[in-house]
């Protein structure tokens, strides 16, 4: 049986640098410039689909144009979870049934906002046919694995509508982090009626006959160019929503992002890594205040475990041993991330709390032994060529080119060739897609050894832990792990477990996937830096969120 809570968000953008968001304006009149809120990606979104919602720039958007039973706010740098479509909810003493109560909310085209449209949305998440990524997410609700892996029905799915404001969600087990999930772009109402009309494909980047329950709406999106949000009038809470109008502009080249700032077409930004540097010359010189945020996005190379590799090396652990062990993370971290960012050997963020334990401190570093025993690099060309010799493959090393492919400029790709060549006596191929789509194709055609990608989740564990479950959606894209006793510790925490044990088995799995298997290497964790208008009040900045929480956000 397999579980995956809580993953809300895949980067998919290689040199994972930055997120260039920005935010902005309103004024107390019912008018001007000053209501408008500008923003920046650094790519369209792929879909705009709740279900099928994979990205960070989607969960942005999404996020502010619908809306689930509940929200995730922040003051401070400390998250908190807040009731947003629910008024109010019971527990049941054995923690297994929620029951919600639904606000009095309506759809941007004025209908209600019904029990049975969340019903919904989680049969279309994890019917079968529709084969959206996040589904295995939901396997903490009763029948939510069997249903989705054809195994069970639909009628035995734990979520009911007992009447039109009436929510009840019955667990599979004991699961503590629910609310926080509810804050997810997965689960989000949905209109069958709407989606039936167009049909799922074209639901995804459909505008005209999308409706909104958030606190802004879609009205237009020019592909490359610009999504603009209005304000949704219809909105439970619109009378505390100051802005009226909220640009995206779709902006690539982070030279770009500082030029639109220094020319005031932007409000804020958070930055990361060595474009701290440049923004922070900026704030000197500008009416911008700044501040450190904690980051919830671990960065990782894959290794190509699918079929190996161009060369089919990477079946073997000593081949990706070997490849782990060459990598400094300090050094990396300081080369491409001007030292700005966190080294980390877990895929878990370092930073996290677990029940008021640090995961940092708790777990520690996996690969610490096998540094020790490795730590020159003749040990590790040897370990390399053990591996060779396993696959009856030649040892000679010059001779092995592996395959690194990316997106544009990637000082990722620079470094890691760099440091890979030197201590492993291999050769390292930049292989550069021309544009996103092509880069996607050469992934799922598994033309490549190396790629680098990074994962942003929820305050949970177990959404970063269990990406790596041979049977999450995910695994085509984070190069195809598979292990049956990693899969095994996983199945464990589907049950009524202490934080104790919670926290035993999240180092038993970080072992197994980081020192054991060597599945992934895990490289940073990013540290943003948050550059904001001074005049840009509540503007708020979560870690485990979308980028900027703009709801309530205004302008003096």
């Amino acid at each position: 049986m397999q579980k995956n809570h809580l993953v809300t968000a895949l980067i998919t953008g290689l040199a994972l640098a930055t997120i260039l968001v920005a935010c902005g304006s309103k004024n107390t009149s019912a008018s001007g410039s000053r209501q408008t809120l500008n923003l920046s990606e650094t790519d369209d979104p792929t879909t705009l689909d709740v279900n099928d919602m994979r990205n960070s720039n989607e969960n942005d958007i999404l996020s502010e144009v619908q809306e689930g039973l509940t929200t995730i706010e922040s003051t401070n740098g400390k998250d908190r979870v807040v009731l947003t479509g629910a008024k109010s909810y019971t527990k049941s003493a054995d923690g297994l049934t929620y029951t919600f109560k639904l606000r009095d909310a309506k759809w941007s085209d004025g209908k209600a906002v019904t029990a049975q449209q969340y019903v919904d949305s989680f049969q279309r998440l994890l019917k079968k046919e529709n084969a959206f990524a996040q589904a295995s997410s939901a396997y903490f609700i009763k029948g939510a694995e069997a249903y989705n892996t054809g195994k069970g029905s639909v009628t035995a799915l734990g979520v009911k509508a007992l009447d039109a404001k009436t929510l009840q969600i019955r667990l599979a087990y004991a699961y503590p982090s629910l609310l926080s999930d509810m804050a997810t772009v997965i689960y989000y109402p949905v209109r069958l009626d709407k989606i039936n009309k167009v049909g799922n494909k074209k639901w995804k980047t459909d505008v005209q006959d999308q409706v909104f329950n958030g606190p802004f709406k879609l009205t237009s999106w020019k592909k490359d160019d610009k999504i603009t949000l209005k304000k949704n009038k219809t909105y439970w809470n619109a009378k505390k929503v100051k802005l009226q109008t909220v640009n995206y502009t779709t902006v690539k080249k982070p030279s770009t992002v500082l030029s639109l700032m220094q020319s005031g077409q932007l409000d804020a930004l958070s930055a990361s890594g060595k474009l701290i540097s440049d923004f922070n010359q900026l704030a000197k010189s500008s009416k911008l205040v700044s501040r450190k945020q904690n980051g919830s996005t671990t960065k990782v190379l894959i290794m190509n475990q699918h079929n190996g590799g161009t060369q089919g090396l990477f079946k073997n652990v000593k081949v990706r041993e070997a490849f782990s062990l060459s990598i400094d993370r300090t050094s990396y971290n300081k080369a491409v991330n001007d030292g700005r960012d966190k080294p980390t050997y877990t895929m878990v963020p370092q930073s996290l709390d677990v029940s008021g334990t640090n995961y940092g401190e708790y777990v520690g570093n996996p690969l610490k032994t096998a540094q020790a025993q490795y730590n020159t690099k003749a040990k590790r060309q040897a370990l390399l060529k053990e591996g060779l010799q396993e696959l009856g493959k030649s040892t000679d090393l010059t001779k092995l080119n592996f395959v690194y492919l990316t997106l544009g400029s990637d000082d990722t790709a620079t470094w890691l060739k760099q440091t890979i060549q030197e201590n492993l006596g291999v050769k390292v191929t930049v292989k550069t897609a021309p544009d996103t789509a092509s880069f996607i194709q050469m992934r799922n055609d598994n033309q490549y050894d190396l790629l680098a990608n990074g994962w942003l989740a929820t305050a949970d564990p177990n959404a970063y832990l269990s990406l790596w479950n041979s049977g999450n959606g995910f695994q085509k894209f984070f190069g195809g792990y598979n292990s049956k006793t990693f899969d095994d510790l996983d199945d464990q925490l589907n049950g009524n477990l202490t934080a104790a044990q919670r926290l035993t088995l999240y180092k038993q799995l970080e072992n197994q996937l980081v020192a054991k298997d060597f599945g992934v290497v895990p490289l940073t964790n990013p540290q943003s830096r948050i550059y904001i208008n001074k005049s840009v009040k509540n503007l708020q900045t979560t870690v485990f969120g979308g980028t900027f929480n703009y709801t309530y956000a205004s302008k003096e």
